[in-house]
């Protein structure tokens, strides 16, 4: 189980490098932008819409596995505050996760039929936009393994009887 934990604390630390990184990418692409509009240089820049979508769309995505991973997404825990330290509030963490792996199954199969149906290539770079596509289902996947993690330690929680 520890090489478990190893492997999940490289992987996440390999997100958040991974989603700086490509915040850093946007941020350098949009300052050349603006930077070849107001000074007398005329590079041709049309490629660079491309770009920061494709930046934004892997951002946004993996940046919301992280968010799973920590279990800080956002949530309305009036009813979990209240129930806080009884086993009805693990019954309701379960709820609440089953009802997110239903969501994000129906995501990841959805997303899944875009990618596959993505045929057409991004007008200027001519990359195929299966590539931005892509990011959903890779994450749903990843997100995926987080509500499964949840599910098994509230049910662990649960059989054990020790509420937290």
């Amino acid at each position: 189980m520890s090489s478990l934990k190893k492997f999940d604390e490289m992987f996440t630390k390999f997100l958040k490098i991974f989603v700086t990184t490509l915040c850093i990418a946007i941020a350098v692409v949009l300052f050349l932008r603006v930077l070849v509009r107001f000074t007398p240089l005329h590079l041709p820049l049309s490629w660079t819409d491309e770009v920061v979508e494709w930046c934004m769309a892997w951002m946004i995505f993996t940046a919301s596995s992280i968010i799973f991973h920590d279990k800080a997404h956002f949530r309305v825990d009036l009813l979990q505050t209240k129930l806080a330290g009884k086993k009805s509030a693990v019954v309701l963490d379960i709820f609440i996760t089953l009802l997110g792996m239903v969501f994000f199954i129906a995501l990841l199969y959805y997303s899944i039929e875009l990618v596959i149906g993505a045929t057409q290539f991004s007008p200027i770079l001519k990359v195929s936009m299966r590539f931005p596509y892509a990011s959903i289902p890779v994450n749903c996947v990843i997100i995926l393994c987080y509500l499964i993690r949840d599910l098994v330690n509230d049910n662990k929680q649960l059989k054990a009887g020790v509420i937290v």
